[in-house]
């Protein structure tokens, strides 16, 4: 019988070493950081095909309803588990097992982060294709990646046999060497630890039991007491109550049971601006450039436009993105240093350091044009069919104007149906709604008025994704 392979994939990062395009407010996997589409739609393209069943998509509940859109564009059949808290990877991979196991103890699992860019498919469905064969009866599978350099972001794995093929017995995990550890660990045969992990559910389970107990009694808790929500799932409270340590140190470090399957992909983590250089396009003069962007006399620079025109002259080997509201300008060798530029941003209170300009809501998204005493201008795009909650306002009044697509107004009793170049006006206390009824989005300039204008003056009356 062939075991159909149950892809779960981790999206629960926070995002600040490629800073600013990602934040924690919307993180690398779900950006088109090297792509058309999103790292975390790049992962679930790759893990399906013949052998490999709906996928499980565990994530964040900050960002919950724009990992459910990007989901059902690409694998309308997944499902989307929500954790009520961040409790690092031990605890997600726990509740995957959780649940797939409630369905089939031996459900084989792969296990994956939503971040991770691998462009060699076929090569990544055989890897884990042999990880699963490895744990059909019991154990833990690690896909383990050739070293291309003596990296010191990744941590090693150290093979019983070195340059075997198939699975064979993990020795020991070696975290994040200086670079001489990392030459002599690649010169040992060592791999390096792709964070891709296969194993049947309800084995998993049992083992984590006798290392992680009560970590493994709060999960099956969490899921007893799971929900449905808008489409997706949503653990009980005692999720938040499960230790916070990743799955690497809390099990795979602890047990004998591991083994590693050498993969023939190339593999990048997309950790830093410097990674992102070297997995994107070159021009003549090994420059990445994405967006609108002009290079003269200039060598080996990565070049990240989204608003602006980016020019750039005479200048080597440099990280230069440039987004709406912050431009960051370092040396690419410097690159990991990115993480520590943001905490001094944090430091500061520095809202860029965390937030976008460009708010992302579940009906679209709204960005801030202009702010001054007493007045806002905001851009506001609400996606076909979606509709904002039944509101009022206590400190602020509201002028609407239609730029594209139609409006549905709901304002006091009253409903109307706004076009392109029409307007409205939302006097102060007046319950209203703005709403899409049409198949392109809409588009509106909303200018506030009034003593009051952030975004808690918002007294929602009747609201459809349950917000309160």
């Amino acid at each position: 019988m062939t075991t159909t392979i149950i892809p779960v994939v981790l999206c629960g990062g926070t995002g600040t070493r490629l800073w600013p395009v990602s934040r924690e407010g919307m993180a690398k996997q779900l950006l088109p950081i090297v792509g058309e589409e999103t790292l975390l739609q790049m992962t679930l393209r790759r893990a399906a095909g013949e052998g490999f069943g709906p996928p499980m998509v565990i994530g964040a509940h900050a960002v919950r309803f724009t990992i459910r859109e990007q989901v059902q564009a690409v694998a309308p059949g997944a499902r989307v588990v929500i954790e009520p808290a961040r409790r690092d990877t031990m605890a997600a991979v726990a509740l995957a097992a959780a649940i797939a196991a409630g369905d089939d103890p031996d459900a084989v699992l792969a296990v994956m982060p939503s971040d991770h860019l691998i462009r060699e498919t076929d090569a990544f469905r055989d890897a884990i294709r042999t990880a699963a064969v490895a744990v059909a009866a019991s154990g833990v599978a690690v896909i383990g990646v050739t070293p291309t350099e003596p990296a010191t972001g990744y941590g090693y794995i150290k093979p019983a046999v070195k340059g075997a093929a198939g699975a064979v017995k993990v020795l020991r995990f070696v975290e994040t060497p200086d670079e001489a550890k990392a030459h002599r660990l690649i010169a040992d045969g060592c791999l390096w630890n792709a964070g891709i992990f296969c194993f049947r559910a309800g084995w998993l389970l049992e083992a984590l039991a006798a290392i992680e107990p009560e970590a493994v009694r709060l999960v099956r808790e969490a899921v007893h007491a799971m929900k449905p929500d808008l489409g997706m799932l949503v653990p009980g409270a005692a999720f938040a109550g499960v230790k916070a340590i990743s799955f690497d140190h809390a099990f795979m470090e602890r047990t004998d049971a591991a083994v590693v399957v050498p993969a023939a992909f190339r593999w990048s983590d997309v950790g830093d601006w410097n990674a992102v250089w070297a997995a994107s396009d070159h021009d003549a003069d090994d420059n990445a450039v994405r967006g609108d962007a002009v290079a003269m006399e200039a060598h080996g620079n990565l070049i990240h436009s989204e608003d602006r025109l980016v020019c750039a002259l005479g200048v080597d080997n440099l990280a230069i993105v440039e987004t709406t509201d912050a431009i960051l300008v370092a040396p690419r060798e410097r690159a990991q240093e990115v993480k520590a530029l943001v905490g001094a941003l944090k430091a500061k209170g520095r809202p860029e350091a965390v937030e976008h300009l460009r708010n992302h809501r579940p009906w679209g998204w709204y960005q801030t044009m202009d702010l001054g005493e007493r007045f806002r201008v905001k851009r506001i795009v609400v996606k076909p069919g979606a509709k904002l909650s039944l509101q009022k306002h206590h400190h602020r009044s509201e002028h609407w104007v239609v730029v594209r697509g139609t409006a549905e107004v709901t304002l006091g009793k009253d409903r109307r149906v706004l076009h392109e170049n029409e307007s409205v006006y939302i006097p102060i206390g007046e319950v209203h709604r703005l709403a899409n009824p049409g198949r392109i989005p809409v588009e509106i300039i909303e200018v506030q008025t009034g003593t009051y204008l952030e975004e808690d003056d918002i007294e929602r009356i009747e609201d459809e994704f349950g917000r309160a």
